[in-house]
């Protein structure tokens, strides 16, 4: 964390760096307080945060081994489906 930014309230750029810093390492006590604080006071910084899950949780979830078989089909009706 910079020095110069040591206030109770951060501000919404600094806690969406905070936000995503904080999927790749683990945040100081101090940085997860200022956040939290912030986040209890701020809806946008709220979705953001909540946004920044979902993408992490959806990435976690897609299989990056998989071979590449195009998109899956809508529906199981091969009957409808065009050629």
């Amino acid at each position: 964390m910079e020095p110069h930014k040591t206030g109770l309230k951060p501000t919404c750029r600094e806690v969406h760096r905070l936000v995503s810093e904080g999927m790749d390492r683990d945040l100081s006590f101090i940085e997860r307080t200022r956040m939290r604080l912030h986040l209890m006071v701020c809806d946008a910084c709220t979705r953001f945060n909540g946004q920044m899950s979902l993408l992490r949780t959806a990435m976690r979830r897609f299989p990056f081994d998989a071979p590449d078989a195009g998109p899956a089909p809508l529906d199981d009706d091969h009957e409808h489906r065009r050629p």
